[in-house]
């Protein structure tokens, strides 16, 4: 019921309602395809059709960076109803993370638009796809109960983590492909969580993929104990949570 409010009021504010939610990622899936494959003509960046490669991860990409950011309002935000609600108070963190994967799970469409104009189609390991889907929201919800709780202890954390998503765009394989990156960074660049979840996503497509799985076992992992190391943090920091927030 706080997820559906939450969606009801999110494109009750807006003419177009639902549309945004396929038109962002898609005009930023155009504008990055244009800019990177016409404009600077980098043919070797990412893998081919390469508007299809950048829609499989700028759609992910969009559900993360809105879940995450909004996690480091939360407390800040609910902090009365946090004191007076019956419910568990991890539940305001799980209300984010399904809302905006919600909206995630509305913009596939965007996909199959690319495909359509690409002319593409998925191979057998497209089964990945709804393996991506969960390990991104359990990696999510643990990495939003660690954020969460930490910006009612450092308040300047939102401003941290503002930062690091713009740092972490250009870090992780949104425009490029694990494989462009040097073979000996590989594993250095393999503890960001994100490489081995838009891996997963993407090698329905690109199955030459499975060829750095050494780099997504790695990644997943990390994903793991996020989830995991945000549990344990979030218990240990519920008290303080509910008196200062």
């Amino acid at each position: 019921m706080l997820v559906l409010r939450d969606l009801q009021t999110q494109y009750k504010k807006f003419r177009l309602g639902y549309l945004w939610t396929i038109l962002e990622p898609l005009g930023m899936s155009v504008v990055l395809w244009f800019v990177f494959s016409v404009l600077l003509g980098a043919r070797d960046l990412g893998l081919q059709p390469y508007l299809l490669f950048l829609s499989m991860a700028i759609l992910p990409w969009w559900w993360f960076t809105r879940g995450i950011s909004a996690t480091t309002r939360v407390f800040r935000r609910k902090g009365g109803q946090l004191r007076i609600s019956l419910l568990p108070t991890e539940l305001w963190i799980l209300r984010v993370i399904a809302s905006t994967m919600i909206e995630f799970l509305l913009s596939l469409p965007v996909v199959l638009l690319a495909m359509a104009l690409t002319k593409t189609l998925p191979g057998p390991l497209i089964v990945f796809f709804p393996v991506a889907i969960l390990v991104q929201f359990f990696f999510m919800y643990g990495l939003g109960l660690l954020i969460a709780s930490w910006s009612v202890v450092v308040p300047d954390l939102a401003r941290i983590v503002r930062i690091v998503m713009r740092a972490l765009f250009y870090l992780s394989p949104v425009l490029y492909s694990i494989s462009n990156i040097p073979a000996q960074v590989q594993p250095f660049a393999a503890f960001n969580p994100l490489v081995g979840i838009l891996g997963l996503y993407r090698i329905g497509f690109w199955p030459e993929e499975i060829e750095t799985v050494g780099a997504y076992a790695i990644s997943l992992g990390i994903c793991a104990a996020t989830f995991v190391v945000g549990i344990i943090v979030f218990r240990r920091l519920e008290p303080r949570i509910l008196k200062e927030a």
